[in-house]
């Protein structure tokens, strides 16, 4: 059961790190692409991310192809030949990280303090520390760090402090290239259908068939985690 858990725990803090990536462009980046690494306790993955605009990137991670064109989200996966298109706005309902496209503004409402600079990757970046709260309801916080390029306005690497097994998140660019991305890169490929939710598209069992309030029997949730440790697999093998 443990190893259960830890496995969908992982595929969550990879989604968010996709997200942060996804939405986190400030106003006037610059467009590139990157190598994107994730590393926690549990592992880690390496993907790409093409920026083209604050409007439009696309990354890619275990498989699964997400592209931002706002207002809208394509979250794309390759094993199933399916996507779900998501509202930005939606994505970012009660999402600790929402509002990231300025980063300025939204870690000063934050309380997020520049604790010092450093050159990654070549580049000047400002660091910013400090608490965010992940659950208003039960008060979960987690402590992150931010490396901001000062040339991109991005932030090249974050860190964070999860609870056990996670550990310590982190996630950063390298390789990265300065300059004008594909156009195609920025839309659904050929050869791919639309799903009504993002468990269909992904392959799993969609949540929707449970009533509202009504939980799954053991045996349905085990069935859940193994097809979700088998997605994963899969994912990582791609």
């Amino acid at each position: 059961m443990i190893q259960k858990t830890a496995a969908v725990l992982s595929f969550t803090i990879l989604c968010c790190a996709v997200f942060f990536f996804t939405t986190a462009p400030a106003v006037h980046a610059e467009a590139f692409s990157a190598d994107m690494i994730t590393k926690m306790n549990t592992g880690s993955v390496s993907g790409k991310l093409y920026v083209k605009s604050n409007q439009m990137n696309r990354n890619e991670m275990m498989g699964m192809i997400t592209i931002m064109n706002r207002p809208h989200v394509y979250q794309v996966f390759t094993r199933t030949k399916k996507y779900h298109v998501t509202d930005v706005a939606a994505l970012e309902q009660d999402n600790p990280l929402a509002g990231a496209e300025n980063f300025h503004t939204w870690a000063k409402e934050n309380n997020m303090k520049k604790t010092g600079t450093a050159t990654i990757e070549g580049l000047a970046c400002d660091i910013y520390e400090g608490t965010i709260i992940l659950d208003k309801e039960t008060g979960q916080a987690t402590p992150m760090t931010f490396w901001l390029s000062r040339k991109l306005q991005y932030p090249i690497k974050t860190q964070s402090h999860m609870p056990p097994p996670m550990g310590t998140v982190t996630t950063y660019l390298k390789n990265i290239n300065i300059g004008k991305q594909p156009a195609h890169l920025f839309a659904v490929p050929d050869g791919y259908t639309e799903a009504p939710s993002m468990e269909q598209a992904m392959g799993m069992p969609d949540m929707g068939q449970f009533s509202e309030g009504q939980m799954p029997s053991a045996e349905q949730m085990d069935g859940m985690m193994k097809q979700v440790q088998e997605m994963m697999k899969n994912m990582q093998q791609e």
